[in-house]
């Protein structure tokens, strides 16, 4: 006697993924959706549910498109695995999903990756992907013939776009309202967030063949110091500048750093809240307000102008690349020495790899150091333990930590940033052959806890502060001092103005005395300090910094 396995017509499978994925893998939408009702969530209830229901009809005639079951299937598996991780990530991090988190998600290393993962994603990943992708690998689908297939998805079709026009006509100032005051939520909607996040960073790009020269007439005035010119650029990673004390946090997190004539610049604002954007925009001419990622990566950046002006040029890294910012240029991969804990190096190897280096310049040179920092959310990793500051959270499920012990954690990985800066400035202030200058700025900041969100790179347009105020700060020799700032200049006097990363490119061409029609004085913290008109105005009021 034979036994037939029980089957599921074609079409309500679709429905059943489509409504799974709305329904459960959306709560942060849904959620964001029901806080954004002025009036109350119970007045707005008839268009919400609206909303779901469009939402679901408009997933399932997409899924239905995929008429062959031998296809479908496989596609919908990945679909309800994907969407599931990314509501993950949504729920518990506080994130939003867009092309420039999905850049992130696809240059990140196995290294970075694996502090994102634990026990709680893989039981929240197995119970709303897997458990569903099983059910639907072992059913059977029932399928009809194509004809009566395609049919059927044009008919869903037509009620998906009756539906829409419906819930427009009855509740449009609702939708209105709601999707422009909170752009964020477009965000939020899982799968589309993703799905056009990845077709952003994937579509074709223009191939031009050849990187854009940039500024082709570069020319280096001559200097009067005999002696070598060694800038060292200490690229932060993570670091937010409410967390330092130089800026006016009360927690002793820069106390290494006391006694060295350092000048902090307390109000400077990122490109961007990611790696990804904001390293390529720092060392970019194009300026926060022009910049894409796309178009830096088809023209050169300002290492590639002070190189062609026979500057000594390096980037040593301790992190997961250069984003393509070093392509043409003395590239060291430090991350992965021997010897390193748990195959990540902290970054004294950055302050060694420099004293290594060092008696070798024999002419001009731009370092760059690329560090570790402050990258989260296994923030317990990024320094030599036990800490200064206890308890500690030393896990990467940091949402699960006590207020306390979060913070406690992050400021370790500041003071550790700050010893590693003073053992580089100890190392650079005995060097009796060279001018040497130190500039370290963070890439972006970080979100610990703060208005329930975590770690960074929400977009600009809805970026909390935490992510985007960033620490500044500037130390040089005395030679480099007579040599970059001969009257003096005024450069602590004007450090509490507002800067960004957009200043980064036109200073570091000013420290190399680089002559270009690309170049911008007024963005040049050098000749800033060199203006007596600059010097000359008050400073603006002190940043707010936040505390804890």
């Amino acid at each position: 006697m034979k036994t037939y396995a029980p089957t599921v017509p074609f079409g309500w499978a679709a429905f059943a993924v489509a409504a799974w994925i709305i329904a459960i893998d959306n709560l942060s939408f849904w959620a964001g959706l029901f806080r954004a009702q002025g009036q109350g969530w119970a007045a707005s209830l008839p268009a919400l549910v609206a909303l779901a229901g469009v939402l679901v009809l408009t997933l399932t005639t997409v899924l239905r498109a995929v008429t062959w079951p031998w296809l479908a299937k496989p596609l919908w598996i990945g679909l309800l695995l994907l969407s599931a991780l990314a509501a993950h990530f949504l729920d518990v991090w506080g994130v939003l999903i867009d092309k420039g988190m999905i850049r992130n998600v696809l240059q990140t290393d196995l290294r970075e990756a694996s502090d994102l993962f634990n026990a709680s994603l893989a039981v929240d990943w197995a119970l709303r992907g897997l458990l569903p992708a099983l059910a639907l690998a072992v059913i059977p689908l029932a399928s009809p013939p194509i004809a009566q297939r395609v049919g059927w998805t044009l008919l869903l079709l037509l009620a998906a776009m009756i539906a829409l026009a419906s819930a427009l006509a009855a509740f449009y100032p609702t939708y209105s309202t709601t999707f422009r005051n909170h752009r964020e939520l477009r965000l939020q909607l899982v799968p589309s967030n993703y799905l056009l996040g990845l077709y952003g960073v994937l579509k074709p790009k223009r191939d031009i063949g050849v990187v854009e020269p940039l500024a082709k007439d570069a020319q280096r005035r001559p200097s009067p110091s005999a002696r070598p010119l060694l800038v060292v650029l200490v690229l932060g990673e993570t670091a937010r500048a409410d967390n330092f004390s130089l800026a006016g946090y009360p927690r002793p997190t820069n106390d290494a750093l006391a006694g060295r004539d350092i000048t902090f610049f307390s109000n400077v604002t990122s490109c961007g809240t990611d790696t990804s954007s904001s390293v390529p925009c720092m060392f970019s001419d194009l300026g926060s307000e022009r910049f894409s990622v796309d178009t830096a990566a088809q023209r050169e950046n300002v290492l590639d102008v002070i190189k062609r002006t026979r500057v000594q040029v390096s980037w040593f890294d301790n992190n997961s690349g250069c984003k393509g910012v070093c392509a043409r240029v003395e590239t060291v991969d430090l991350s992965r020495s021997p010897g390193c804990p748990d195959t990540q190096c902290h970054d004294d190897t950055l302050v060694a790899t420099l004293k290594e280096r060092l008696p070798g310049v024999r002419s001009d040179a731009l370092m760059v150091m690329h560090q570790q920092g402050s990258h989260g959310p296994s923030y317990f990793k990024r320094y030599p333990g036990p800490g200064r500051f206890q308890p500690t959270c030393p896990s990467n499920r940091i949402q699960d930590c006590s207020r306390e012990a979060l913070v406690n954690t992050y400021d370790n990985t500041i003071d550790y940033t700050s010893r590693v800066l003073s053992s580089a400035i100890d190392l650079l202030g005995a060097d009796a052959e060279r001018d040497t200058v130190l500039l370290y700025v963070s890439d972006h900041g970080e979100s610990l806890g703060e208005r329930g969100i975590f770690l960074h790179g929400l977009p600009r347009f809805v970026a909390p502060h935490e992510q985007s105020h960033v620490p500044m700060l500037l130390w040089m020799s005395t030679g480099a001092q007579n040599r970059l700032m001969p009257s003096g200049g005024c450069l602590k006097a004007m450090a509490p103005r507002t800067f960004s990363h957009d200043n980064l490119f036109h200073t570091l061409l000013g420290a190399f005395e680089i002559n270009t029609s690309v170049y911008q004085a007024n963005l040049d913290i050098f000749a800033l300090a060199n203006d007596a008109k600059e010097c000359a105005l008050p400073p603006p009021k002190s940043t707010k910094v936040h505390t804890f």
